[in-house]
């Protein structure tokens, strides 16, 4: 079996690399095999060169020191007046369904069409936020997490968290639920459990950020807008089970199903149309809100937690993915520390292919968030920081602790569902 030691050239460039047969061996000279499963991108190429040079005008801009919340410019405007004119369709059904009962005659006749319009109004309303199936933790379940969670958003000058989700997923994230907006944390267990302490202060601090600064997408306007968008494309659009059965050939091609391909054609075409250019218009305050974001974090955190932190983020596929070997083909390791251990033993060298090819392929401006190597060049080029807020070893293992009874839950779950 060949070491982590073992040298080879590269094909390409003949510079000498190492090989490790755990890992994809490249060049880090010219970058030969860095990426050895390339995604197959039909984009124009004219297309990418524009992509490119927004990306690179946004990284000029923020790199200059202007990194402030972004301002009401033509693609937010333009934004937030479409949504108001998708919102507008439930109110226009409500309305027009009252006005039937009250106006039109005969009344038999007048009930059945206010009915119909009083549904669409119904089913495509705006609604307030929500959480999906998650096993949450409240604040007298987990004190010591609760007051680092505390700390962090009065550094960042957020609202504090009401939950915690728990989930299997290698993410963390920040939601607004009902109507009050209540601000939530969700922990995915594979990215948590291989953070170090300082690193969970810095995903904890970027998170809340979000909640500080206001994303699009998470207010009232535009993420209502969203929903009824994602309503009315469930409606139109053809379920899995038809696309299915076209493919296998197995569809006759009854009047339903004609109407079916009518509608989705049509009706359908237009409501994705009109989902793909609501994400476009928001994607740039989007992808400079991750910046914003990095940038508080690395001012609560510390600039090197921080970066630390966005490179960890590049091994959410490497942990979810020991998680379930851990749970299909147990050991004596229990499944988390499985994961710890994956993550921490990748090498800085395969960390750094990963960056490259976020630079690669990550330069896409229909993509949420910048490429990873930009964020963490970008908080590279300003002055070092401090931590804020230091999270201790002691505490970091006692908010795992507390959460042990939780994740436990969590991991039957994920089980379950292999």
């Amino acid at each position: 079996m060949q070491s982590a030691d073992e040298i080879t050239s590269c094909p390409d460039c003949g510079h000498q690399i190492r090989v490790d047969r755990r890992y994809v061996t490249w060049c880090e000279k010219c970058d030969w095999n860095v990426d050895p499963t390339p995604l197959l991108d039909l984009t124009p190429a004219w297309r990418l060169r524009v992509e490119q040079r927004l990306v690179d005008s946004l990284y000029r801009e923020l790199e200059q020191g202007a990194i402030h919340r972004p301002g009401w410019d033509a693609a937010r405007v333009a934004a937030n007046l479409l949504s108001v004119l998708i919102l507008l369709l439930p109110l226009t059904a409500f309305l027009t369904g009252i006005a039937l009962l009250v106006f039109y005659r005969p009344f038999w006749f007048s009930a059945i069409l206010a009915l119909l319009a009083l549904t669409v109004a119904f089913v495509f309303r705006p609604r307030a936020g929500q959480l999906d199936d998650h096993q949450l933790v409240h604040r007298d379940q987990a004190p010591v997490l609760f007051a680092v969670l505390d700390e962090v958003a009065t550094a960042v000058g957020a609202r504090p968290a009401v939950a915690v989700a728990v989930t299997g997923e290698a993410n963390v994230w920040y939601h607004q639920v009902g109507w009050r907006f209540n601000p939530i944390i969700g922990i995915g267990l594979p990215l948590w459990i291989g953070l170090n302490p300082q690193e969970r202060v810095a995903i904890l601090a970027h998170e809340f950020g979000h909640g500080r600064h206001g994303d699009a997408r998470s207010g009232w306007l535009i993420g209502n807008a969203h929903s009824v968008l994602e309503g009315l494309r469930e409606t139109f659009s053809e379920s899995p089970l038809d696309q299915a059965r076209r493919e296998w050939g197995a569809e006759e091609l009854s009047g339903g199903t004609l109407f079916s391909r009518m509608v989705n054609a049509t009706v359908g075409a237009v409501v994705r149309g009109l989902s793909a250019v609501l994400n476009r218009l928001e994607l740039r305050s989007g992808q400079r809100d991750e910046y914003l974001a990095d940038r508080r974090s690395g001012e609560i955190a510390g600039s090197e937690a921080a970066v630390h932190a966005l490179q960890r983020t590049l091994l959410a596929g490497t942990s979810y993915d020991a998680l379930l070997r851990a749970l299909r083909f147990p050991t004596e390791l229990a499944p988390l520390e499985a994961v710890r251990r994956a993550v921490t033993e990748v090498p800085a060298r395969e960390i750094e292919r990963r960056l490259r090819v976020s630079q690669v392929h990550g330069t896409r401006t229909d993509s949420t968030h910048p490429p990873t190597s930009l964020r963490i060049e970008l908080l590279r080029t300003r002055p070092a920081t401090s931590a804020q807020v230091v999270l201790g070893i002691d505490q970091s293992r006692a908010i795992d602790r507390e959460l042990e009874e939780t994740a436990a839950q969590v991991l039957r779950e994920v089980k379950a569902e292999l």
